[in-house]
């Protein structure tokens, strides 16, 4: 090899590294094959998936060909491919791809993600004839390439794909989720979607209850009437009432006009009231006399109005404990409890957290900065976003993401130092010798139903008749402990 081919060869890996360190997803693809194909004085640059779709293409390409008997080559021997001269080739002077075009000189690298998995190529040709024909030299550069930076770049692509195929699968707008407890909340999400049966969300503050409230009524035949959402925790109890059945011109203080209230404003579509852990006993017995006879009655008005909705609720708070300590209602708790729906908390679904966090940050790189990057996060990023606790859940990541995507707006090859937690409650303020009374208590819980379940050979009945519980509480304890049934 020459001293000026040396030099050429190391400025391509530099040049290949600082574009690494430097990651712009506005240019970085174009100008990385801009610059190959200048150094290998290639006619023809293009990244390839394994589908044959051309990915990325150096800039100054017009007409783009390229060889797909070459390419198909190069994936089925999963190496690369090198063709000094496509036209003497014996095996390929007759292929369609060949004929009527001048392919003179192919290079064909494959490019694997990192289980190994065959995921695309890098294609070059020269097709002047004045030109000379691929060297070693060149096949060796491309290589390199490939080894610094395109397995990467395809890889990220491909993934950011993926994404968008997985969205469109399931069909729920703003839920993602690979993860097997997602699957599962999918799953009920489509076979419940259909009826008209009323059902109770429960999981911690910002998993997504609403979404899931939405895509239900997204997927139901009252998709095409109303959605109306109201938080219970949010507005006072001397209000309620009135949001939810509404109210007459003067009946109150304040009442300076007739309004309707949610329920009627629901009528033929859905109601999903969140929080319903936190309304008052009171008001409680109203919303059950409405549930059982479909009638309402506003506020200083003593005319019956008919009312037809499907109820949605959710509460971030264990409905059962509420009964026992008197703050709701057991009759209110059959009538939402048709189907329930467990949402898990983020730090249960660790298989979703980098999925999440890729959809979140493109989102908002594409409002604040007008373009979608290709995400990647390095493996300490990664590992950093994989072992935080995530007590805000999905709406904690969501926040996390959005704070990247304005702090590091020009570099999207994301380090673990550029990632800012701001929890309530410090995680170094618990040593590894503390323990907290949450963890005493949740340790001893599923120590006595783990124990409860082996005694009884995973007889629930017998389970709840020894624990005095019920089968919505078994049901959740086994699944946020992860025991299941043998």
């Amino acid at each position: 090899m020459t001293r000026k081919t040396n030099n050429r060869y190391d400025n391509f890996v530099k040049y290949v590294k600082t574009s690494l360190n430097n990651y712009n997803p506005k240019s970085t693809y174009e100008l990385l094959l801009a610059f190959l194909s200048s150094q290998v004085n290639a006619d023809c640059c293009l990244l390839i998936n394994k589908f044959e779709q051309i990915l990325f293409k150096s800039p100054t390409l017009k007409e783009i060909k390229f060889s797909h008997t070459i390419l198909k080559k190069a994936l089925k021997q999963k190496k690369s491919c090198y063709i000094k001269n496509a036209i003497k080739d014996t095996n390929l002077k007759t292929k369609k791809s060949i004929v009527g075009n001048i392919f003179l000189s192919v290079i064909c690298v494959v490019l694997r993600d990192e289980t190994d998995a065959i995921i695309g190529a890098l294609y070059l040709d020269r097709h002047f004839p004045e030109k000379e024909p691929f060297t070693e030299i060149d096949l060796k550069q491309a290589e390199e390439f490939v080894s610094n930076f395109t397995s990467i770049m395809i890889s990220e692509g491909l993934e950011k794909k993926e994404l968008k195929r997985f969205r469109e699968d399931h069909g729920f707008e703003g839920m993602i989720g690979k993860s097997e407890k997602m699957l599962k909340v999918f799953e009920q999400i489509k076979n419940v979607a259909p009826t008209d049966s009323n059902v109770l969300l429960q999981g911690e503050t910002g998993t997504g209850k609403e979404l899931v409230a939405r895509a239900i009524h997204k997927l139901s035949k009252r998709s095409e009437n109303p959605f109306i959402a109201i938080n219970c925790s949010a507005i006072p109890k001397d209000l309620l009432e009135s949001e939810l059945f509404g109210h007459e011109k003067g009946s109150f203080t304040g009442a300076t006009s007739k309004r309707k209230g949610k329920f009627q404003l629901a009528h033929n579509g859905t109601l999903f009231l969140d929080e319903i852990g936190d309304m008052d006993i009171s008001l409680q017995t109203k919303l059950l006399r409405v549930l059982q006879e479909g009638e309402i009655q506003s506020i200083g008005n003593e005319q019956i109005i008919k009312v037809d909705i499907r109820l949605i609720t959710a509460s971030s708070k264990d409905i059962i404990e509420e009964i026992r300590e008197s703050n709701f209602r057991k009759e209110l708790f059959y009538r939402i409890n048709s189907f329930p729906i467990f949402i898990p908390p983020l730090r249960d679904r660790k298989d979703d957290i980098i999925l999440l966090a890729n959809h979140y940050i493109s989102r908002y790189c594409e409002r604040n900065y007008n373009y979608i990057p290709i995400p990647y996060f390095t493996e300490k990023a990664k590992e950093k976003l994989l072992s935080y606790s995530w007590e805000g859940n999905v709406r904690e990541l969501q926040n996390t993401m959005e704070n990247l995507s304005i702090s590091c707006p020009e570099s999207n090859l994301i380090t673990d130092d550029q990632i800012n937690f701001y929890p309530i409650e410090k995680e170094s303020s618990k040593t590894s010798t503390q323990t907290s009374l949450k963890d005493i208590s949740e340790k001893a819980e599923c120590k006595a139903v783990r124990k409860a379940l082996e005694k009884y050979n995973w007889n629930k009945a017998k389970v709840i008749a020894e624990l005095n519980t019920t089968y919505p509480t078994l049901a959740r304890i086994m699944e946020k402990y992860g025991l299941a049934e043998k």
